[in-house]
């Protein structure tokens, strides 16, 4: 029997909203996952909050046609975005500056695209801030609070809420209230490090934008408070009764710990290769070749693999057979020069990478895979079909579901996620795409020449095996030869020379 609902609340925001399916330790919950702790059972949640999405990036996606379509007269909105507005490109940025009437802003993408339609089916609105991110040393300034060149992205929503009389729950100020609060008392439950998601068990494993059960919980929480205290009608939907979960931290924490995650075994490498010489950059940045995962035979006595460097330019060769090395949700079979950054520290990698040739049969191979990458993990020259790290691809897959090519992909949690779609032309021998891979403020950023940027999907740290380093180079695997050339690392935003990561 379909059950009947009064109403339907609207759930639309980025990844601090929505919902998730790690495996990590303290896997990852949005808030507006938690809303129906404490709303009555008449009223259907739909929260359609997709990571790595802005005001500006949701609307090209599935769940905004459904949210467009969906809502009607006495449903209700609420709005949770920021957190990827205020990040420069062109696919996600939106400015602080401005109101409702000048185009590009923050809120008149807001207006536009989501109150004035709701408000024309008839529904109400309610606006959130985008909550605080995680800052250990409690100064809570800058982008830690929204803050930055282009404008106050709370105060925005703030404002916009005021000009048109729409209640707003202000998640920046109320999550900065309680950090400040928590974290100077010395309770080692009942802090932000337990209200955030952490890929593994260690401190420093810590994802200091997305949050835990607890922490999702307790926003979820304020926003309830919020809309009581307010006039909207979707104060009638609260349940009679509801507790604050800080009351009961430990109950909360015990809920957000993934009890069959098993910290990873790895020991990091502390030097490169013995058998694949180190390559140069133009700029005279030391790269380290190696070929590991799920190969055929060993290493050095395998001849399907080639790793050469002439001027600055990189040669790689993964594979001379269509059985051997792969990318795939399970293993990776890949060869790889790269160089190890600081999770602490931004980096951007850049090359123009050109298809040499598919060896054998002259096309590509399921589990053919070429770009740029960074991983969690680098394995020096080593044999195993074992479950290996995650990563974030700046490059192209071809399997089944991707014949022509994905638009960048990425492994989280042993699955494979290809957030860029498909290529709109499959690559042909001597084509050549500038491919661009860097950090960004919760995760990576992934562009392949001719296509927009793509955020979404990828906004999680590299740090379940690997917590104090990620792994970033250039790839090949599985009967596919490739070349770089132009190839450029930044690091904190500066061009790097001469730099060699184990010197």
């Amino acid at each position: 029997m379909t059950k009947e609902y009064k109403s339907t609340l609207w759930v639309v925001g980025d990844s601090t909203v929505s919902s998730f399916n790690d495996k990590y330790y303290m896997p990852r919950v949005g808030w507006g996952a938690a809303l129906y702790l404490y709303f009555k059972d008449d009223l259907r949640i739909m929260n359609l909050a997709i990571s790595g999405t802005s005001s500006k990036s949701f609307r090209v996606t599935d769940n905004y046609r459904t949210f467009i379509d969906g809502i009607t007269e006495g449903d209700f909105l609420i709005i949770g975005f920021g957190h990827n507005d205020e990040k420069r490109g062109d696919a996600t940025f939106t400015s602080a500056s401005g109101d409702k009437n000048t185009g590009g802003s923050f809120a008149n993408s807001l207006y536009e695209y989501y109150i004035k339609p709701a408000n024309d089916k008839g529904a109400s609105v309610v606006l959130a801030t985008p909550i605080a991110r995680r800052d250990k040393t409690c100064k809570y300034e800058d982008d830690f609070v929204h803050v930055t060149s282009d404008g106050d992205y709370a105060k925005a929503v703030r404002d916009l809420g005021g000009d048109l009389g729409i209640p707003v729950c202000d998640l920046t100020r109320q999550t900065v209230d309680i950090a400040l609060k928590v974290d100077r008392d010395d309770d080692p439950i009942n802090d932000t490090l337990m209200m955030h998601a952490r890929t593994g068990s260690r401190e420093i494993c810590v994802d200091e934008t997305h949050t835990s059960l607890y922490g999702a919980a307790v926003n979820a929480y304020l926003v309830a408070n919020d809309i009581k205290k307010s006039s909207s009608l979707l104060s009638s939907y609260l349940k009679d009764e509801y507790s604050d979960p800080i009351d009961n931290a430990g109950y909360w924490v015990d809920k957000s710990i993934n009890k069959e995650y098993k910290d990873p075994v790895y020991v990091r490498p502390d030097k490169g290769s013995s058998y694949w010489p180190k390559a140069y950059d133009t700029n005279g940045n030391v790269w380290y070749g190696t070929c590991f995962g799920d190969l055929s035979g060993t290493v050095r006595d395998n001849k399907d693999f080639t790793l050469k460097n002439e001027d600055g330019r990189f040669f790689i060769s993964a594979g001379n057979t269509r059985n051997n090395g792969k990318i795939s949700s399970k293993s990776d079979g890949i060869a790889m020069y790269y160089v190890r950054v600081p999770v602490s520290k931004s980096f951007r990698l850049s090359a123009d990478i050109t298809l040499e040739s598919f060896n054998k049969a002259g096309g590509p191979s399921d589990f053919t895979a070429y770009g740029l990458m960074v991983r969690d993990d680098i394995y020096i020259d080593q044999v195993t079909g074992e479950l290996l790290g995650d990563y974030v691809c700046a490059g192209v897959l071809f399997n089944s579901l991707y014949p022509l090519g994905s638009n960048t992909f990425a492994r989280k949690s042993g699955e494979l996620d290809v957030e860029g779609g498909k290529l709109n032309k499959e690559p042909s021998a001597g084509d050549t795409r500038h491919m661009i891979i860097e950090s960004t403020r919760d995760g990576y950023k992934a562009q392949i020449e001719g296509y927009e940027a793509v955020t979404a999907g990828y906004d999680y740290t590299l740090t379940a095996v690997d917590p104090e380093y990620v792994y970033v180079g250039i790839f090949a695997a599985r009967a596919i030869a490739i070349s770089a050339d132009n190839v450029c690392l930044e690091i904190d935003d500066k061009i790097c020379k001469d730099h060699d990561c184990y010197r």
